[in-house]
């Protein structure tokens, strides 16, 4: 029996970096990094098939050539896409995590992250499209006030310490997201509508609306009290007393 040593395995080299930067300046500050980086090919994850054509259509204004790929294209648009990316044709390509499910692009050099992942694993399988086959990559995540607590989730579970960077002209200037309230008084806590019209507020980067208290209940009026009646109520239909029956004589 001959007993051959097992090759240690590679890591890949994938330099991780967090971006710090406002959600409505993250299509801006995508396309700065693709315009001053030497990336022949990005993959771009989004979050919603929306912000796939949406952000595909923004870059191809700027002059950079770029295509959605998502669940609701058909087959073929799908596997167009996916060629003319690897072809070289497609600078830039938009995918949700549905649609880049067994995608294999070969020399992949940069990853970003447009929308953190919902899960930690997710992240791992985001950054793995690059750095393959001995390569390197770089795999970039923009952070927010919002989601800073997030990505600090996911940095915690695959035991990650990535430190922040800010890019010149893309400095953030919203502030830390509020602490989650734990309590407060009764009529005056946010109820579910309320938390949703908030989280969608802080991801379009507006205020969010103030809850409007419940309105205090309304006393009860009192009834005004009814005078004694000072005589007895009159019969609307009296009684008559029955006579008694007196059959009719007959004629004869």
């Amino acid at each position: 029996r001959i007993d051959v040593p097992a090759e240690p395995a590679t890591q890949p080299a994938i330099l991780q970096r967090a971006i710090e930067v406002d959600p409505p300046r993250r299509t801006q500050l995508l396309r700065h990094l693709v315009e001053t980086s030497d990336w022949p090919a990005v993959l771009v994850f989004v979050a919603t098939t929306y912000a796939t054509e949406h952000v595909a259509e923004k870059l191809r204004k700027a002059g950079i050539a770029a295509a959605a790929l998502h669940g609701e294209l058909s087959q073929g648009a799908r596997t167009r896409a996916l060629a003319d990316f690897k072809a070289g044709k497609i600078r830039v390509l938009l995918a949700t995590d549905v649609a880049a499910r067994g995608l294999d692009i070969v020399k992949l050099p940069a990853v970003v992250n447009y929308d953190l992942p919902r899960s930690p694993a997710d992240y791992v399988h985001r950054i793995g499209r690059t750095g393959r086959a001995g390569e390197s990559g770089t795999a970039i995540s923009f952070v927010s006030a919002v989601t800073h607590a997030h990505f600090q989730h996911i940095e915690k579970r695959n035991r990650l310490a990535i430190p922040r960077e800010q890019v010149p002209g893309f400095e953030p200037v919203e502030h830390d997201a509020p602490p989650p309230s734990t309590g407060g008084v009764k009529g005056k806590r946010p109820n579910k509508k309320d938390k949703l019209r908030a989280k969608l507020a802080a991801a379009s980067g507006q205020a969010a609306p103030t809850p409007v208290p419940a309105a205090p209940p309304r006393p009860a009026t009192p009834k005004p009290a009814t005078a004694a009646p000072s005589e007895p109520p009159r019969e609307l239909f009296p009684l008559t007393p029955r006579l008694p029956f007196r059959p009719r004589p007959r004629l004869r």
